[in-house]
């Protein structure tokens, strides 16, 4: 079985980066500080290890902040090219990836007070590993200097340095910080994805999606108009960008998404659907069907899901989406689709005894298509 990825910070990387910075200054204690960095270490998540190692780097670098930046720099790895694997080894070659990652929790942690300083030094990291989560506070506290800055950087040569201007801005970062000022007010960061959407790495315009992703659950509107824009000058990349910008929006069956991809939901329609039974006992399925026409004078895409509704503890139904079919509807064509979807034990879900019902989605057009009542659960847990 595979180690857990917090093991990333394990004895040999914290060992391989002491060695690299007693290298650069000699007064760095390596052996006292791997005995503190280890202690407790192993009751630690990913995240709260590379804190926990940033506090211990504070009591063993330099007192001036300035100078400690200055050592653990002079550690680094060249900056990485795109294709290039991080550097784990001290061989000379200097430290990249996540044994990097301690360095910007340094800034984080100790450096708010020194904006310039500290962002430079962040630009410099992000070539070798991200500081995407580092970044987060010197942009809330120094929004419009750090906005300034980062309009630079988005033109900058190197592509991590781009991405961090679009992954440090998401308002909605997985274990980041939120940013409440660009959940409340995103179309401060659309300069910013304006200058990136077709930048010429894919590493790059997934951020650029990820971020307008983040920007619709709040705001679904703006983001189907940015992508509706965007396409208006469409390439093979700018679809793919917006696709991936528009899941949870489509997810979500959101008419306007679903309207920039395509989607019509003006001629497609449901003309008929059946559940073939109206009670499924638990640890088999249900099997279902429905035709659907198009009614337009051209073929158009259609986009088939069904949603489940859930019974739950307490008595309410609570809708689940799953993918269905995808193809193309030619002028006036009607087509049988016929489902199946099994109802068995799994990890993610609680299953409980009686009646759910059963949806499709039509080019985010629901409807329905019965209810089913749920039985042997009860039987299955005991």
């Amino acid at each position: 079985m595979a180690e857990p990825f917090k093991e990333v910070f394990n004895q040999a990387s914290i060992e391989r980066m002491a060695s690299a910075l007693a290298g650069v200054h000699p007064s760095f204690i390596a052996s006292r500080f791997t005995v503190e960095a280890l202690d407790g270490l192993s009751e630690l998540e990913l995240k709260e290890r590379s804190l926990h190692l940033a506090r211990c780097l504070r009591r063993y670098l330099p007192e001036d902040y300035s100078e400690a930046l200055r050592v653990m720099m002079a550690t680094l790895s060249a900056p990485l090219a795109m294709e290039d694997e991080p550097v784990w080894e001290n061989d000379g070659s200097g430290l990249s990836g996540f044994v990097t990652m301690p360095f910007s929790d340094y800034v984080l942690l100790y450096g708010l007070e020194k904006f310039e300083l500290s962002m430079a030094a962040m630009k410099e990291m992000t070539r070798r590993f991200s500081a995407e989560f580092a970044i987060r506070p010197f942009i809330e506290r120094y929004e419009e200097e750090a906005m300034t800055l980062l309009a630079e950087w988005a033109e900058d040569e190197c592509a991590h340095v781009r991405r961090l201007v679009s992954e440090g801005t998401r308002p909605r970062l997985p274990w980041g910080q939120r940013l409440k000022g660009f959940i409340e007010s995103p179309d401060k960061c659309l300069p910013l994805l304006e200058k990136l959407k077709d930048d010429e790495t894919e590493y790059v315009r997934r951020s650029v999606a990820n971020h307008l992703n983040d920007i619709s659950k709040d705001h679904p509107d703006l983001t189907a108009e940015v992508c509706r824009r965007w396409l208006e000058q469409s390439t093979e990349q700018r679809l793919r960008l917006v696709r991936h910008a528009l899941r949870s929006n489509v997810k979500a069956a959101h008419l306007p998404s679903l309207a920039v991809l395509g989607y019509d939901a003006e001629h497609t329609r449901v003309v008929r659907s059946a559940l073939d039974t109206d009670r499924v006992v638990y640890g088999s399925g249900l099997t279902f069907s429905a035709e659907i026409s198009n009614a337009a004078e051209k073929a158009v895409p259609f986009m088939l899901d069904f949603v489940i509704f859930h019974r739950k503890a307490n008595g309410t139904l609570a809708p689940k989406v799953f993918k269905w079919r995808r193809g193309e509807l030619s002028a006036g064509q009607t087509l049988r689709v016929s489902g199946k979807h099994s109802i068995r034990p799994i990890t993610t879900r609680r299953y409980y005894e009686g009646e759910h019902r059963l949806a499709v989605l039509l080019n985010g057009v629901e409807t329905p298509i019965g209810s089913f009542e749920l039985v042997g659960v009860e039987e299955v847990v005991a």
